[in-house]
């Protein structure tokens, strides 16, 4: 079954940014760190095994249009959008993606990552 190792996090807000991505390294994961889409696109490859996007990420793409561009990318990519400010429709997520409403709790992220990595197992 496939694991989650490298998981890309993209926040503008650098303090937010840097608390998700030290708290999944303390659970063993490596995090890939951006503040825009932009960035986030150039570092989505096959080393990434997740992505967690926030929806506002200031001038430029948004975390959406980052998150169907990677769905499109890699299909079967476990997705997670956050925001506190946008609540995204079903059909503004791309297929299997889960969006989780600000303050989340690192728990839920992580759950939401792993059951997309069983739903794609099974």
């Amino acid at each position: 079954m496939p694991q989650l190792s490298k998981i890309l996090v993209v926040e503008d807000n650098p303090l937010l940014l840097l608390d998700l991505c030290d708290q999944l390294e303390e659970l063993g994961y490596t995090t890939v760190s951006a503040t825009s889409a932009a960035t986030g696109m150039r570092l989505i490859d096959t080393s990434v095994s997740a992505l967690i996007t926030d929806i506002e990420l200031g001038n430029g793409p948004d975390g959406l249009a980052l998150a169907r561009l990677a769905a499109r990318y890699r299909p079967g990519l476990p997705i997670v959008v956050v925001s506190g400010g946008v609540t995204p429709t079903a059909a503004d997520l791309p297929p299997g993606a889960v969006f989780l409403p600000k303050p989340y709790s690192l728990d839920a992220v992580v759950a939401a990552l792993e059951g997309q990595l069983l739903a794609v197992a099974a």
